[in-house]
């Protein structure tokens, strides 16, 4: 049986998404009632902030694939990083996600070979903003909670992690706004874009 794939681009903030919107020329699905874009065998899918909408989101977007299409997820978007051990704006590709609150490793099953440095995450509650001292590898609030749906759907081989160091985990002292969020993407956009290319499953 001949499969369509079909590469999904999960965000949790909207100015994260707007680049890839324009960059893929996606077009906004009105039958979902959150954030679904595509064009062809391209998505991007609004996940929001933290965990609460990411189950419902993905396995909705899931239940209406068709069934000759297969789906790729990959998560795209900001991290804070420890100041000794990340540099701000580098994009590095996550081996090993930890989920502070559950107390649980996942371990993504990344390509051979792709352009970024490889870096561990750890995903917390709530966002750190006394400089993270205690965390030697990047933070977030989603990656876990991804790992864990979308290894329900898709094998571990159709699902990636690419973050992109925003703060030294002071967010205190930073402005989220959205030049400063979408130059980070934009100024990694060809790297991603070409991994992106190159990741995409063509055939099965």
């Amino acid at each position: 049986m001949h499969f369509r794939p079909v590469q999904c681009i999960l965000t949790a903030l909207k100015y994260e998404s707007e680049p890839f919107i324009d960059h893929y020329q996606l077009a906004r699905v009105k039958t979902f009632d959150f954030p679904v874009f595509r064009s062809g065998s391209r998505m991007l899918l609004g996940i929001g902030v933290g965990k609460k909408y990411i189950k419902t989101r993905i396995c909705e977007l899931y239940a209406q694939k068709q069934n000759d299409e297969k789906f790729q997820f990959v998560n795209i978007g900001i991290a804070g990083g420890n100041p000794g051990h990340s540099v701000l704006g580098e994009c590095y590709m996550i081996n090993k996600i930890y989920d502070e609150h559950d107390k649980l490793n996942y371990y993504p099953d990344l390509p051979v070979e792709h352009p970024f440095e490889e870096k561990a995450i750890v995903t917390v509650e709530q966002g750190i903003i006394n400089g993270g001292l205690q965390y030697s590898d990047l933070v977030d609030m989603e990656s876990s909670e991804i790992f864990q749906v979308c290894q329900e759907l898709v094998p571990k081989q159709r699902h990636y992690f690419i973050k992109i160091v925003s703060d030294h985990m002071d967010l205190n002292k930073v402005e989220f706004c959205k030049n400063r969020i979408s130059k980070l993407i934009l100024n990694n956009m060809d790297t991603i874009d070409s991994f992106l290319q190159s990741c995409y499953f063509k055939k099965y």
